[in-house]
Formats: structure tokens, sequence, C-alpha cells
């Protein structure tokens, strides 16, 4: 059985860790990666490191900076690594949101990550 590569760990780390998770974000992510987000109604996947950065850089306020990010079920096959969250934070309309991150590993970093929101 395969674990949760240690970079998904710190994704997960660096999105609970504020603004100065960024840089901790930057270090994880292949230099051509993208990134598929519902966020910010952008329809097309971020694409390359620096824009994927800038991404989560927009989409922080001070209010996400209390999130609490809880991880439920991973699956890992192969080089796709699928983690089931929730998220708790006053910066979410409820206070409570949940999706799934599919991720694609390549050579040690992150070379695609897509989020959708659990919308039931």
């Amino acid at each position: 059985m395969q674990s949760m590569p240690l970079e998904i760990t710190n994704f997960f780390l660096a999105m609970q860790a504020g603004p100065s998770g960024l840089d901790l974000l930057s270090t994880i992510f292949a230099p051509d990666a993208t990134y598929s987000e519902p966020f910010s109604g952008q329809s097309t996947p971020h694409q390359g490191r620096d824009a994927i950065v800038a991404a989560f850089d927009a989409s922080r306020t001070d209010a996400f900076n209390d999130a609490v990010i809880n991880l439920g079920s991973v699956e890992v096959i192969g080089d796709t690594i699928t983690v089931e969250w929730t998220c708790i934070s006053d910066a979410i309309p409820g206070g409570r949101g949940s999706g799934t991150n599919v991720f694609q590993m390549a050579d040690g970093k992150i070379a695609s990550l897509v989020t959708t929101l659990d919308m039931g």
C-alpha cells in the first residue's frame, strides 16, 4: 500500500499556514504545473507554478487565516492521489466547505491539481 506523498501533506499544511504558506506552495509545484479550481470563476486552469501561487495568494483573506482543514479519505494509485477534505473557516459562507483534490505527481512535484467542491 502506498502512502500519501510528503508533498501532498505539505500542500495541506501550506493551505493552513496563511500567507507564510505561499513560500512552501512554491516549492511543491512543478514549474509547468496546472491547477483547476472552482473558486476564482476562471474557466481555464492556472498554468505554471507562478500563476498557481498567485491564484492561491489572490484567494486568501485575513478571515481564511483561521482555516482548519480536515482530511477524509485518501486514495493513492500510482502517481495520482485523491484526497477528500473539509475546511472550517470564517472565510467560507456558512463556516464550512468540503471537496476533493486530485493531484498528479511527477518527479517529486505536483504536476497537476484539480479541486472540486461538494455541492450537496
